[in-house]
C-alpha cells in the first residue's frame, strides 16, 4: 500500500526484512529537522548495503545514510526521506599494516575505536572530529570537514588512499580495482568525500597512518588583540617548527573549553607541537620567544596529557551538551582570518576559534546567547563573507527555520549537478541536503 509519499512502505519493509530492519520505535532517533524516516535498516556488511540500495532504487525510496549522528545538523533537511541507512553495522577495522603505515576500516567504525586499534602499534590517523567516540569514519569522510590537526595533515580527503563505496543502484565500486570515472575524467572516490552521501555511500576506506609523536606540548599565549595573536602565529609558522595545530580562541571560547579568563578582550593562541622530546622542548622555547617578541600578555606551556586534553576540549567546542544550538563555519583565505572572526564577534556572544593557517573560523553559541533573529543574522554575515570571496556554512541548520546551510551555489555547480544526475539519476541519495538542493 502506497502512502502519501508515493512509496509502497509495506513492500519496502518486507523486502528489507533480512537487511537489518530496525524497529519502528527507533525511527524517531533518525529525525532530521521535521523529517522522520518511514523505515530504518542497519546492514552488517557491504553486500547488505548494496542490497538495501538496490531495493531502494527499484522502489524509488529516498535514502539518508547515517552514522553516529554528530553531524546530522549539517546540511538542509532532506526533501524526501523514506529510509534511514544506519552504517554502524559495518564497524570493523578490516586490516592494519603497521609496517606499511596503512589501515583499512569500515565506514561505521567510530574514530575513537579506530585510534584505539592503531595506538597499540604507536600509530594514528590524524582525524580529530568532535565527539570521536560517536563520530564514524564514514560520517567524517562524507562531511569532509577537518579539525585542528588539518594544520599539519590537511583535510580528511588528503589522508585517504583507497575506498569502497556503493552507488545508488547498488553497484559496489573500489578505488584501485574498479576505478570509477565519467567522461569528464573525474576520479570519483575523491568526489565522494565531502559530498554528504549524495553521490554514493562510503562503505570502507583505506588511510595512510602516522606514528604517534613521542612527546607533545602546547604553548598557551594570551594577547590583547586578535591581530597580535595572528602575527605571532604567522611568525612561528615561518620558522618551520613542527606544528600539529595552531588556533586562536576568543575569551568566550576559552571559557567554554574550561579555561576561565577575567578579560573579554583577550585572545588565546594555542600552538601544538609534537615529535622527539628534545625537539618539542626546543620548539616550545622558540614559540614562546616569538610570542614575547610580538608582545604577549602571558605565555605558558602544557605537556603531553594536559596538552591532549586541552585539544580534545577545543575540538569538542560547540558539542559540550550534544549537537550545537547554532554553529557556523566561515571559510576564507589565511590572510582574511582576523576579518572573518570580527564579523561574528562584533554583534554576538559567539565562541570563536580561528585556524590561522587555513583561514577557517568556527563560531558557536549556547542556547541563551543565540542571536534573536537567526535567519537575518546569518544573512548579514553571509553577505559580508561573500563580498570577500569566502563562504559560510551553517552546521546546525535543522534547529532554525529559514536558514540555508550552504548559501550561494559555487561557480562549479553545473558540474556538480551533472555528476549527481549521472551517478544518482533518481535522486534517492540524501536528496536536497547538499549545495543547491542536490
Amino acid at each position: 500500500m502506497k502512502g502519501e509519499t508515493g512509496v509502497d512502505v509495506a513492500r519496502l519493509r518486507d523486502e528489507l526484512a533480512d537487511a537489518g530492519l530496525l524497529p519502528d520505535t527507533s525511527l524517531a532517533s533518525y529525525t532530521i529537522g521535521d523529517a522522520q524516516p518511514l523505515v530504518g535498516v542497519r546492514p552488517e556488511n557491504i553486500e547488505g548495503v548494496a542490497s538495501v540500495l538496490a531495493t531502494a532504487s527499484r522502489l524509488g525510496a529516498a535514502v539518508v545514510p547515517c552514522g553516529g549522528g554528530t553531524r546530522m545538523g549539517l546540511g538542509n533537511p532532506p526533501s524526501s526521506y523514506h529510509l534511514a541507512l544506519d552504517m554502524r553495522g559495518l564497524s570493523s577495522v578490516v586490516e592494519h599494516r603497521p609496517a606499511d603505515l596503512t589501515v583499512t576500516v569500515e565506514a561505521g567504525c567510530t574514530v575513537q575505536a579506530l585510534q584505539d586499534v592503531l595506538r597499540q602499534s604507536g600509530q594514528y590517523v590524524p582525524l580529530d572530529p568532535p565527539m570521536p567516540a560517536l563520530a564514524t569514519v564514514g560520517g567524517v569522510l562524507a562531511t569532509g570537514l577537518g579539525g585542528p590537526l588539518s594544520t599539519a595533515f590537511g583535510l580528511p580527503r588528503d589522508l585517504v588512499i583507497g575506498m569502497r563505496a556503493v552507488l545508488a543502484n547498488g553497484s559496489v565500486v573500489k578505488n584501485g580495482g574498479i576505478v570509477v570515472k565519467n567522461v569528464t575524467g573525474y576520479a570519483m572516490d575523491r568526489l565522494y568525500i565531502g559530498a554528504m552521501g549524495t553521490l554514493a555511500v562510503i562503505a570502507e576506506a583505506t588511510f595512510k597512518v602516522t606514528p604517534i609523536p613521542r612527546a607533545e606540548a602546547t604553548v598557551v599565549a594570551t594577547f590583547s588583540s586578535l591581530n597580535a595573536a595572528v602575527v605571532a602565529c604567522n611568525k612561528v609558522v615561518a620558522q618551520g617548527l613542527p606544528l600539529l595545530a595552531a588556533e586562536v580562541l576568543n575569551a568566550v571560547a576559552w571559557s567554554r573549553v574550561g579555561q576561565p579568563t577575567d578579560s573579554n578582550g583577550e585572545y588565546i593562541l594555542l600552538l601544538r607541537v609534537g615529535g622527539r622530546p628534545s625537539a618539542v622542548a626546543r620548539s616550545i622555547d622558540a614559540c614562546a620567544a616569538t610570542c614575547r617578541e610580538v608582545g604577549v600578555a602571558t605565555v605558558e606551556s602544557l605537556d603531553d596529557v594536559a596538552s591532549a586534553t586541552l585539544w580534545g576540549n577545543v575540538t569538542n567546542l560547540g558539542w559540550e551538551s550534544g549537537s550545537p544550538e547554532l554553529l557556523m563555519r566561515l571559510l576564507g583565505t589565511p590572510s582574511q582570518g582576523a576579518e572573518l572572526s570580527a564579523l561574528v564577534e562584533n554583534e554576538s556572544e559567539a565562541a570563536v576559534t580561528l585556524s590561522v593557517t587555513r583561514g577557517v573560523v568556527k563560531a558557536s553559541w549556547v542556547r541563551e546567547a543565540v542571536p534573536a533573529n537567526v535567519p537575518a543574522y546569518v544573512a548579514r554575515v553571509r553577505e559580508s563573507v561573500d563580498a570577500l570571496g569566502g563562504a559560510v556554512v551553517v552546521e546546525s541548520r535543522s534547529a532554525h527555520e529559514g536558514v540555508d546551510a550552504w548559501g550561494t551555489t559555487p561557480d562549479g555547480f553545473a558540474v556538480m549537478r551533472q555528476l549527481k544526475n549521472e551517478y544518482d539519476p533518481q535522486g534517492i541519495l540524501n536528496p536536497g541536503r547538499y549545495v543547491g538542493g542536490l
